[in-house]
């Protein structure tokens, strides 16, 4: 039953691979994609709740003009005011902020706007304060941790220097406590600029979508949506994708998680299944997972899962999807399923003495749901890369990602089928369960 060919992968890519070192990038020929003058951190801090001192107040309001000449670093400076004038009125006010820290070292408002100085410094080549940024900002989020700001500013500073995959991470952490209404467009500027820089495009695409919705302007965001796009590679069920292309296998210390972003989902493995994973032909994705050996009746036998998604057929209902791996066994009867990853899940169970007879018989388990298209299809399994170092000192590198292979058009449906023998049943619905409970949809 439920016997299908598949191929055995013989390699895995973990995603697009990184080849430059962040300084500064120079992504796909542009710098920082939203470095516009609205975008303005420093206004995020609050003059009122600072010490009240005239030369902290002076500072902070010296500061203001001057922040869009340093907002992100460049090779060239395209500004009349001299860069030397801003490196000089921002490392002067850094001195008198830092200066004035000891006297009030509880003061989160004058540790953000220290650590925002500092970031702005680094950016115009002032290395010494790439530090103090993380100082501050740090001591910041410690006294005030439900205050996003810090690891706001935090994660934009990593960004743009030698830790985008740093930044990134503090950036979704943010997202991951904090309802996306709540944070100011700003925020989701420099979170567009991050998950460009760390080829996350569905995390760009709505990011964008957040800050239209609070009411940026859609016509400023159209050349890092169209870069997003460009990300993609377009999908159909005629083309066939090699195994190694569709597929991405992380290794975890007891299991292999495996990822599709074609097939729209993921699964694990315990390291010793073996696997075989077959290259996704007319729109079906298949893998077969053989887990055991376990002692039966005569000798030992392996259980074998299969998971095959496909598009829905015009008109298929998931009934009519799952019935088509039934027709064969009558005698199939409703359960309940172990796990749903979907909403709504159909789970059978099969017994039959006309397969494994000196073992009992057969004894099989289907589960079928359906996966709707989501908004932003890879979102789930998109992470942040941390770019490898490099040999060179230069501050720049050209650099253009692999594109992704783009989720399969409309709704997938997903079959998981066990295939056992009677007399290692029990072991084998414990594996299948395992692995039902393991899916994620994207």
């Amino acid at each position: 039953m439920l016997r299908r060919k598949v191929l055995d992968v013989k390699k895995w890519t973990a995603g697009a691979p990184l080849i430059t070192r962040l300084s500064w990038i120079l992504l796909f020929g542009i710098t920082f994609l939203l470095s516009r003058d609205v975008c303005a951190q420093l206004r995020q801090i609050d003059s009122a709740k600072l010490p009240q001192d005239e030369r902290i107040q002076t500072t902070y309001a010296r500061l203001l003009p001057i922040e869009h000449f340093a907002r992100t670093w460049s090779n060239s400076w395209a500004y009349d005011t001299p860069k030397q004038q801003v490196v000089s009125l921002l490392t002067s006010s850094l001195h008198d902020l830092r200066s004035a820290e000891a006297t009030a070292p509880q003061n989160e408002e004058l540790l953000l706007l220290i650590g925002l100085v500092a970031h702005l410094a680094y950016n115009v080549d002032v290395e010494e304060a790439y530090q103090p940024a993380v100082q501050s900002l740090e001591k910041a989020h410690k006294l005030a941790p439900r205050d996003y700001r810090a690891e706001w500013f935090l994660g934009i500073h990593r960004c743009q220097s030698d830790d985008t995959k740093g930044g990134m991470e503090q950036l979704l952490a943010i997202e991951a406590h904090t309802a996306w209404q709540q944070l100011p467009i700003d925020f989701w500027d420099d979170y567009v600029n991050c998950s460009t820089m760390s080829v996350m495009p569905a995390h760009t695409l709505r990011a964008v979508d957040h800050a239209v919705h609070l009411g940026g302007s859609p016509s400023s965001y159209s050349s890092v949506v169209e870069m997003a796009h460009k990300r993609y590679k377009s999908t159909d069920i005629e083309t066939t994708y090699p195994a190694d292309d569709a597929w991405q296998a992380t290794l975890g210390e007891d299991d292999v998680q495996l990822t599709s972003q074609l097939c729209g989902m993921g699964f694990s493995a315990r390291n010793d299944w073996h696997l075989k994973i077959g290259d996704v032909a007319t729109g079906i994705c298949a893998s077969q997972i053989e887990t055991g050996p376990y002692p039966a009746k005569s000798g030992k036998s392996s259980p074998t899962v299969l998971v095959l998604t496909r598009p829905a057929k015009p008109q298929e209902t998931l009934d009519d999807f799952v019935q088509s791996f039934l027709k064969n066994y009558p005698s199939a009867r409703p359960i309940k399923a172990p796990s749903c990853p979907s909403d709504k899940c159909l789970a059978f169970e099969i017994v039959t003495n006309t397969m494994y007879q000196s073992e009992g018989g057969g004894h099989f388990l289907v589960v079928g749901f359906a996966d709707q298209p989501p908004d932003f299809p890879g979102l789930l399994f998109e992470k942040p890369d941390a770019p490898p170092k490099t040999e060179s000192g230069d501050k720049i590198r050209y650099y253009h990602p692999n594109e992704k292979l783009h989720r399969l058009a409309g709704v997938l449906y997903t079959v998981v089928e066990l295939d056992s023998n009677d007399s290692i049943f029990e072991k084998a619905k414990n594996d299948f369960a395992y692995l039902l409970t393991s899916i994620r949809l994207d």
